[in-house]
């Protein structure tokens, strides 16, 4: 079933970019892009390779997933890291260079038929308008190679910026519902604190700083990862104000600390796994 829906999702996408295409007939050029990405997946769980760069204000943030090409074997895969401008600003000249954003455009797939478990290409190009391109092929060998190069350059000191601390929360009018969470390391040891409802007597318990081992704190770590928590805590933006105040209102709240002393916060959902995995190691901590 789940693979008759996907390939159908990719019909009904293929189709439409056929017959209307991503961005309708406006121009874009290079210094319009605020957000670049492109991936390759095979049969793995982890892509061949995938390169994310986005602006946040005059900011470049780079996240990569691939194999470091100067050592053997060597897998790195970070989130949102922080370049210097001149190194995205070399991107977009490739991408200029090459004409990229006319030939993302213009790419139709030869197929609209595609296997649910076959090799999948997929790009994209977000413009400062809000439009984007959105394509099932590749960037240029030329821009390929440069991302490449830039997860070579970058990749030991954006794996050294660990995460030295998660909270979570979420504050309800059911008090039931509400729960907070923090994961965090003193030197090499890592202390968990809770605040939330973990048996069925609809109380809440109550416990702070309890050791946990490192094996538990890398699978928080781990889901923290493999859900990009980081880049969307980064990415979020404030909503228009409407000036309507929500009496009821659940509010989150999910936030980092690094070991290069900054932090990022926002009102935002953990999601399920997370806060799934939390309820397990509070569980684990009061049998």
């Amino acid at each position: 079933m789940k693979k008759n829906y996907k390939c159908r999702v990719t019909i009904i996408m293929a189709i439409l970019s056929l017959l209307f295409g991503c961005s309708g007939n406006k121009k874009y050029n290079a210094g319009d892009i605020v957000g670049t990405s492109t991936s390759y997946y095979g049969m793995e769980c982890n892509p061949v390779y995938a390169f994310s760069l986005q602006k946040q204000d005059e900011n470049w943030l780079f996240s990569a997933s691939c194999y470091v090409q100067s050592k053997e074997g060597r897998y790195t895969s970070f989130d949102s890291f922080p370049i210097p401008v001149k190194d995205a600003e070399r991107f977009l000249e490739i991408i200029r260079e090459e004409d990229e954003i006319s030939r993302l455009s213009k790419y139709r797939p030869l197929s609209i038929l595609h296997a649910a478990d076959a090799p999948t290409n997929s790009s994209v190009m977000t413009f400062s308008d809000g439009n984007s391109i959105e394509t099932e092929t590749a960037f240029c060998d030329k821009a390929l190679r440069y991302l490449y190069s830039l997860a070579e350059k970058h990749y030991e000191t954006a794996e050294n910026v660990e995460i030295t601390s998660v909270f979570v929360s979420c504050s309800s009018m059911d008090y039931s519902s509400s729960y907070s969470y923090t994961l965090e390391r003193d030197e090499n040891t890592w202390y968990f604190s809770f605040d939330a409802v973990i048996d069925g007597s609809g109380a809440h318990t109550q416990v702070e700083r309890q050791k946990v081992n490192e094996n538990d704190a890398e699978e928080i770590l781990r889901i923290i990862k493999n859900q990009q928590l980081v880049t969307m805590v980064r990415q979020y933006e404030e909503p228009d104000d409407d000036g309507l105040i929500a009496l009821d209102e659940t509010t989150y709240r999910l936030s980092f600390d690094f070991t290069d002393g900054t932090s990022e916060s926002a009102p935002i959902e953990a999601g399920e796994e997370l806060i799934s995995a939390f309820h397990a190691l509070a569980a684990e901590k009061i049998q």
